[in-house]
């Protein structure tokens, strides 16, 4: 990919200060603004996928609520009403309105760059 003026193409972004950069190696940068991370598609679509499925989980009890794995899952952390993200090494907090934020940022970089977010079940076994 050669980008003229930048090693970067921004495929959403949002008034938070918030954007998915498509960079030159075509990995995509999660930008939070002070704190962003850069993750392979695969890896993206994955952690869309969650957020997916986490927006359609309606629980309200603190646990797991959606999983692709033991190191890949949200929780609900019921202490502080927020989402924790947890993707390998790396832990997002969310509050709600801010996952539904993510989750449409998701939604225009995959639109633009023509992936799918990975499908996951609705419902699983806790165990």
């Amino acid at each position: 990919m050669n980008f003229r003026l930048a090693p970067y193409r921004v495929l959403a972004n949002n008034g938070r200060n918030w954007h998915i950069l498509l960079l030159s190696d075509g990995r995509l940068q999660l930008d939070f603004g002070p704190f962003a991370l850069a993750v392979h598609q695969d890896d993206f679509s994955l952690m869309h996928g969650l957020a997916e499925a986490a927006m359609q989980n309606d629980a309200v009890v603190a646990g797991c609520i959606a999983h692709a794995g033991v190191e890949r899952s949200i929780w609900i952390d019921q202490k502080y009403g927020a989402l924790l993200l947890a993707f390998d090494n790396v832990v997002l907090r969310f509050m709600p309105q801010e996952l539904l934020v993510f989750v449409q940022l998701c939604r225009e970089a995959s639109q633009k760059m023509n992936l799918t977010p990975v499908p996951l079940p609705l419902a699983f076994d806790k165990n």
